[in-house]
């Protein structure tokens, strides 16, 4: 399901008692105790859903390939956790979302180039 930024604004902005009121479906917001109102900005992002609901299971444990080597995979198994949830990283502030998906990107591209080279 898509919905644009209005739209979505709208929807976020409802009344609530707490943080949990204030989530729709992967779209979190944040409940503001003083006027009970959620908040109209998300305060998480399309590529956190991504990474926590798709690739945080294809990475969370042993890719099981040989042609992986092992620190490249770990690389990858952290970067999609950092990805997935910023704040769980040893980090204040968070890495720039920009930061995190370039990185991300590119370990994706260098697996995928141990790959094809096991094929060969």
């Amino acid at each position: 399901m898509a919905f644009f930024e209005p739209k979505m604004r709208e929807i976020l902005e409802q009344n609530c008692t707490g943080d949990e009121d204030c989530n729709f479906f992967d779209c979190f917001s944040k409940c503001d105790l003083r006027v009970n109102k959620c908040g109209a900005e998300r305060v998480n992002s399309n590529l956190q859903v991504i990474c926590d609901k798709i690739f945080r299971h294809w990475f969370s444990s042993s890719l099981g390939s040989w042609a992986i080597p092992f620190p490249l995979q770990r690389q990858l198994r952290d970067a999609v956790q950092e990805c997935a949830d910023p704040w769980s990283m040893a980090r204040s502030p968070p890495r720039a979302a920009s930061d995190v998906f370039w990185k991300l990107r590119s370990l994706l591209r260098a697996t995928q180039r141990e790959l094809q080279e096991a094929e060969k």
